[in-house]
């Protein structure tokens, strides 16, 4: 048998929509999924819709081609328990997005217990004849994480010089950053999708590491 094998997802881009409604959960069969872009779609077994998922979503039991992509993934036909709320606009001609997904009869995962907590995937056996390795979730405790206080960043005030609402991403200016910051989404500060607009002033602390070709990242974005 192969060495084991511990993956920590990837961060996927995700397409812009707004989230609204109370999280429900229900059960569904993955109707498809695109492994190496880190998406698929769920047919509830309750409601006449489809609902997205992607792979930042999974938990307790995936796959994953462990020889070409860190990216998670379920099998077509996959039994699956899952919450999720309306997605408007729909995404990928799906009217729901999925929070968490895990392997049906399994037990629901937990709420994390902090503001930022972490997994590691671990493989079980071999690749099956579609080349995908099936991949257990180990939770990391963070009371098992000596505490680190992050480093104190720079801040600076800039504008927006475009922004890829579709994929969650852009680039701001500054004095302080030649060249353009880096941006994503996760850093803009608020509740749900966030989004920024060409042309909008902003402050936001950066660091001096390079990412898809300019010199710095932008973190805890701010409007002005």
């Amino acid at each position: 048998m192969g060495a084991q094998r511990t993956l920590a997802p990837q961060s996927t881009r995700m397409v812009g929509v707004t989230v609204y409604g109370v999280t429900m959960p229900t059960k569904g069969t993955v109707q498809i999924w695109h492994q190496q872009s880190g998406w698929g779609v769920i047919e509830s077994d309750v409601a006449p819709h489809t609902c997205y998922a992607t792979s930042i979503s999974l938990r307790v039991e995936a796959v994953a081609d462990v020889a070409a992509s860190p990216l998670l993934g379920l099998r077509p036909g996959t039994a699956v328990e899952f919450e999720f709320s309306a997605a408007e606009p729909p995404i990928q001609g799906c009217d729901q997005i999925a929070h968490l997904v895990w392997p049906a009869g399994a037990a629901a995962p937990e709420p994390r217990r902090a503001a930022y907590s972490g997994n590691l995937w671990n493989s079980v056996g071999e690749p099956g004849s579609d080349g995908l390795t099936t991949m257990r979730q180990v939770v990391i405790d963070p009371t098992d994480i000596p505490s680190v206080l992050p480093p104190d960043l720079p801040t600076t005030i800039g504008t927006v010089r475009l922004w890829h609402d579709e994929e969650g991403w852009g680039v701001l200016d500054s004095d302080a950053t030649p060249g353009g910051a880096w941006a994503h989404f996760s850093e803009v500060a608020g509740k749900g999708f966030r989004t920024l607009t060409p042309g909008q002033v902003v402050e936001f602390d950066y660091e001096n590491h390079g990412q898809d070709g300019y010199n710095f990242r932008a973190n805890n974005i701010r409007g002005q």
